[in-house]
């Protein structure tokens, strides 16, 4: 009998989670991700809200999904202003016209968009995240004693922010571990 190596030791998603995440990523329910997937409702709910490597993969693929799409429209941009410059010369067609500025207005052509995916897109930053949280409950009352929140000097509140972090960082090895991550 051979030995597993580390990474055979590392949970991955299952198939019905990868199904599930595609399923999420065109924009379908919990509840429509969940009959095409043939599991509960609450599977996908818990999938989503509560299983870190679902949810840094479902982070990770909707980030890539949404940089080809950029990608896609940057490439409209330059039709646009194709259809631009041939409007500004010409007579009148409106709807071209609307639909060129429509593109370069959607694509903010005169700055970068600065729209980004919200979520960690790693197991260990949704966790990290989760913890972080949890370090700053468990602090709450020890940093409360000495000042309101509001009350609390720059040098106060970073040394504070430091300690939640290393709080979260103590925790991350077992939280990996009790998640199947390590």
């Amino acid at each position: 009998m051979t030995e597993a190596t580390k990474s055979d030791k590392i949970r991955q998603l299952s198939q019905e989670q990868m199904n599930a995440v595609e399923h999420l990523l065109q924009g379908k329910s919990d509840r429509a991700t969940a009959e095409a997937v043939a599991v509960s409702r609450q599977t996908v709910w818990e999938w989503r809200n509560h299983d870190p490597l679902f949810i840094a993969e479902l982070n990770r693929q909707r980030y890539e999904l949404w940089s080809e799409a950029k990608e896609r429209l940057k490439t409209l941009a330059n039709r646009a202003l194709d259809v631009v410059e041939l409007q500004l010369s010409s007579g009148d067609p409106k709807a071209a016209l609307a639909a060129a500025r429509y593109v370069l207005q959607g694509t903010q052509l005169l700055g970068d968009t600065n729209l980004s995916i919200k979520g960690p897109t790693t197991p260990e930053g949704v966790i990290m995240e989760r913890l972080r949280g949890e370090a700053r409950r468990d602090l709450a009352p020890e940093i409360n004693k000495r000042a309101p929140m509001f009350d609390l000097d720059p040098f106060e509140t970073m040394r504070f922010e430091e300690k939640i972090e290393a709080l979260a960082r103590s925790r991350l090895q077992d939280a990996l571990a009790e998640a199947g991550l390590s």
